[in-house]
């Protein structure tokens, strides 16, 4: 199967020998020989534009995909081919990412964290109850910045502050009062746009192929549509076809899923023929289920706080009621109209 150019799984490449051209691993194009995307040393190769998306993939999750591995083989790559993709700002951001990631795996105590400047490359190694504003000892920076919100703060030259510098700076502590519950919403946001893989956690979106995932990490096959390993999964009885055994009878038995998401349609016509429209209903029922699971553990009035001052909720594209009154019901079943999975 296939998955999105953002996402942690991507296909085989297929080599066209007549044309004497390559395929790009994840969008299919025909690449010439000597491409200047990325390619590992057993041969997978992807284009630049999706090599770029790979490295925004990188950027985004750096303790999951460094060192650097080729998201089919798993093999290491060499360095030097990751790093032509970047442009010269991602170059400086990424050797300071390294160093970073560096640190904070081989040189950081239990009690120490790595805090880093929102305005510079300067990353300082702080005790883990140090607080969250943060006075950067950069020569060319010098900003005093909150590392909830990542904005920067008031600078006091004197003891005499103005009611309004007092006011911002307020505004910070009440970042650092809401971190955790922040921190705790903000992932659950997160995790509704990607399923998590059940063994190593590495989370990532599906194309439009089937719901049968293998984690490029750790290599565990597992359910895209019910998050469960081949192991935990519910699968017919006497068969020996792996996680195709999960996908049988799915129509009828509520604890088996569907081998693609368009095939829930024949039973639900509330979802459509389309893949990605599909694909599109299933992660906004997953967000608005992992956003109720925030309410409950949160509670209603914590999350109304972190909303009023960070805008989470308001920007994340659903609203209170949709959140706490929309029924979620994934399939309902023939048999089982309040079936749910």
């Amino acid at each position: 199967m296939t998955t999105q150019t953002d996402s942690p799984h991507v296909t085989s490449t297929a080599t066209k020998s007549k044309s004497k051209t390559i395929t790009c691993g994840a969008c299919g194009c025909d690449l010439e020989l000597d491409h200047p995307g990325i390619q590992c040393l057993q041969g997978h190769h992807y284009c630049t534009e999706c090599s770029t998306h790979i490295v925004r993939l990188v950027f985004s999750e750096p303790e999951n995909y460094i060192p650097l591995r080729c998201l089919e083989c798993h093999i290491e790559l060499i360095s030097s081919v990751f790093e032509r993709q970047l442009t010269p700002d991602q170059v400086e951001i990424y050797d300071c990412l390294m160093l970073r990631l560096a640190f904070a795996q081989n040189f950081l105590d239990e009690d120490e964290r790595l805090d880093d400047c929102p305005f510079c490359t300067n990353a300082v190694i702080r005790n883990v109850n140090a607080s969250y504003i943060f006075y950067c000892d950069h020569p060319e920076c010098g900003k005093v910045s909150c590392l909830i919100c990542r904005k920067a703060c008031p600078k006091f030259e004197d003891d005499y502050a103005t009611d309004e510098l007092i006011a911002e700076m307020e505004k910070h502590f009440i970042c650092a009062a809401l971190a955790d519950d922040k921190r705790e919403l903000d992932r659950y946001v997160e995790l509704g746009q990607k399923v998590p893989c059940p063994n190593c956690g590495l989370a990532g979106m599906k194309d439009g192929a089937c719901t049968h995932m293998t984690c490029p990490k750790c290599s565990q096959l597992w359910c895209y549509f019910c998050g469960k390993k081949v192991e935990d999964c519910d699968r017919a009885r006497d068969s020996n076809n792996g996680i195709f055994d999960h996908n049988h009878n799915w129509e009828r038995n509520p604890k088996r899923c569907p081998m693609y998401l368009t095939q829930i349609h024949e039973v639900n016509d509330r979802w459509p023929e389309d893949e990605f429209e599909c694909l599109a209903i299933f992660h906004r029922n997953r967000s608005l289920r992992l956003l109720r699971e925030a309410f409950e553990k949160l509670g209603e009035e914590r999350i109304k706080q972190v909303d009023a001052h960070f805008n989470t909720i308001t920007t994340c594209g659903f609203t209170f009621e949709e959140i706490l009154e929309e029924d979620l019901t994934l399939i309902k079943h023939p048999d089982n109209d309040q079936t749910t999975l």
